[in-house]
């Protein structure tokens, strides 16, 4: 499921993702715009360490944890909160 990073709290890692074959790579920001779901990354605190966009997680919710396994080690990320974008639905957590 392609995912990119658009606003990065932790500092370095804006654009960071992976495109819709799974293989990391790194775009820009506004390519976001054109992907259905909205994300937030966030450390066990509650501490929101990335925002980013993404593929559709209600209909594949199994790659919609893509991108809390590729933060998980290196950036402590433990929590996956989402909703699709341009709504103002509740956040809520990503849990299969």
């Amino acid at each position: 499921m392609r995912w990119i990073v658009t606003k990065d709290y932790w500092g370095n890692c804006l654009g960071m993702g992976e495109d819709e074959d799974g293989v990391p790579t790194h775009g820009k920001p506004e390519q976001g715009d054109a992907l259905p779901m909205e994300f937030w990354l966030c450390d066990a605190n509650e501490n929101v360490v990335f925002e980013g966009r993404c593929g559709d997680i209600d209909a594949d919710w199994w790659h919609g944890m893509e991108p809390l396994l590729y933060t998980w080690t290196t950036f402590r990320c433990r929590r996956l909160y989402y909703r699709r974008a341009g709504t103002k639905e509740s956040w809520r957590p990503l849990r299969p």
